[in-house]
This record gives structure tokens, C-alpha cells and sequence, in this order.
């Protein structure tokens, strides 16, 4: 089998199974990967023994699309993880699914010290006000304790 053999069989089998985009990528890259090859000295036929069957690469790449890689250019709505789904007869496009839970635990403690920075700034704000009147009632009380 020769270089074009191969990308040919390998356009072939991604056809229809990846987004066009998906397709031109992967032939490129492997295209590049064997001129690399074969110009560090190993020959065309060793590089592709070595890559194996381009069918099977493209069932590999088909079915890693299938968990959610695209393309670049492929817009959010075509990959699977957004397809809408019909709940008590209104579609929802299920958005935050993917979401890392990392990226919700960063939110939760961001809210939360967002949270605790407004109480405390509060707290700064009225406590040259506080402070004066609780001097005040504790002195009032205390006297009156004395005077009695």
C-alpha cells in the first residue's frame, strides 16, 4: 500500500462518520505524520506497517468523536452532548452536564467568600457607629447597677 492508498482508504472510511472538517484534520495529520517519518530515514512502507489498518484508525477517531471531541469549526449544537432532549413536553438543551466538578466547587467558594467579604465590610461600616452605643448602654447600665 502507498501514502495515497492509504489516505484514500482513510477519507473513505471517516466520510459520513466525522464532521467534513473532522475529516481534511485527520488526513492532513496523518499525511504530515508519514512525510516527518519518512524524512527522518524510514521508508514508506515501514511508516505505514507501523500505523497499522486506516480503517481502524478511523473507527478509533470516529468513535472518540462519539465522546465528545469536534472540531474547531463545528458549531455546539452538532455535537452529541448538546443534543436537546423533551421533558414534560418542552425541549431543554442540556448545557451544564459537562461541567467539571472542579469548576463547581470554585463557584461555591467563590460565592461563599463573596458572601463573608460583604458581611465583614458591613460589619467595618457600622462599627464606628456600634461601638459608641454599646460604650454607652454598658456605661448607663453600669451606673445605674452603682447608683442603686
Amino acid at each position: 500500500m502507498t501514502k495515497q492508498d492509504f489516505l484514500e482508504m482513510l477519507r473513505l472510511a471517516l466520510n459520513g462518520r466525522v464532521a467534513p472538517g473532522q475529516v481534511i484534520e485527520n488526513l492532513q495529520f496523518y499525511e504530515d505524520y508519514i512525510n516527518t517519518e519518512i524524512r527522518k530515514g524510514k521508508s514508506e512502507e515501514t511508516v505505514l506497517e507501523e500505523l497499522g489498518d486506516p480503517r481502524l484508525i478511523a473507527r478509533t477517531i470516529a468513535e472518540t468523536g462519539k465522546q465528545g471531541q469536534h472540531t474547531a469549526g463545528e458549531a455546539p449544537w452538532e455535537r452529541e452532548e448538546y443534543q436537546p432532549y423533551e421533558q414534560s413536553g418542552q425541549t431543554h438543551v442540556r448545557r451544564f452536564s459537562k461541567v467539571p466538578v472542579w469548576a463547581w466547587v470554585a463557584l461555591v467558594l467563590l460565592i461563599i467568600v463573596m458572601i463573608l467579604g460583604a458581611v465583614f465590610s458591613l460589619l467595618a461600616a457600622l462599627l464606628p457607629i456600634l461601638v459608641p452605643i454599646f460604650v454607652v448602654v454598658f456605661l448607663v447600665k453600669a451606673f445605674r447597677d452603682w447608683f442603686q
